[in-house]
């Protein structure tokens, strides 16, 4: 357990990003035709991809390792979560005839083997502080980035319904580190 405070991962709380995930995925009344999408999108998209499968097997490997039943609820969350989001974005991309990666990123792939060397509490504030905290920043800046930016409506849609269930993300991970850290003494302030 984290600081031994527990964080409750209510039941709707997990389905309501399902729904907006959903709604991403549905298909436009008039689909763009092959190679409408701009060469920054098909980055935008791409990134999302990459990040997206990042997600699913890193929080995989903390439902299976973490030692706190918060933690392990948190990893299968996002899982869940970010796995909807990737059918929701393939979905999307195939609509757009644009391929997108069937791998994770090198440089995630080397957050996951930092990961798998840890055990115990240090797993579990490491996958909190990196991929709860860090990661969702960056998934953050990345998705408010395409709500902005895209050139194409449908992936500044998808972005705009994902951004709160990324947001939700993050504040459940402050939560968990929040709750492990011990509180402030008038004299340590």
């Amino acid at each position: 357990m984290l600081g031994g405070a527990a964080v409750a991962v209510p039941t709707a709380f997990a389905a309501e990003p399902a729904v907006r995930l959903a709604q991403a995925a549905q298909a436009p009344a008039n689909p763009a035709p092959v190679g409408a999408l701009s060469a920054p999108d098909r980055s935008l998209m791409t990134l999302a991809a990459g990040a997206g499968l990042y997600e699913v097997e890193v929080s995989k490997l903390a439902a299976a390792k973490a030692v706190s039943s918060e933690v392990k609820d948190y990893a299968l969350m996002l899982a869940k979560h970010h796995g909807e989001s990737n059918k929701a974005l393939r979905q999307l991309a195939a609509r757009k005839s644009v391929p997108l990666v069937a791998e994770i990123p090198a440089d995630k792939k080397a957050r996951i083997e930092a990961l798998q060397g840890l055990s115990g509490e240090g797993f579990d504030r490491a996958y909190v502080d990196r991929v709860g905290i860090q990661d969702h920043e960056a998934d953050i800046r990345l998705f408010e980035n395409m709500a902005r930016d895209a050139s194409d409506p449908d992936l500044r849609a998808f972005a705009e319904k994902t951004l709160p269930v990324l947001r939700t993300h993050l504040d459940a991970a402050k939560t968990m580190a929040s709750n492990r850290r011990p509180a402030q003494t008038p004299a340590s302030q």
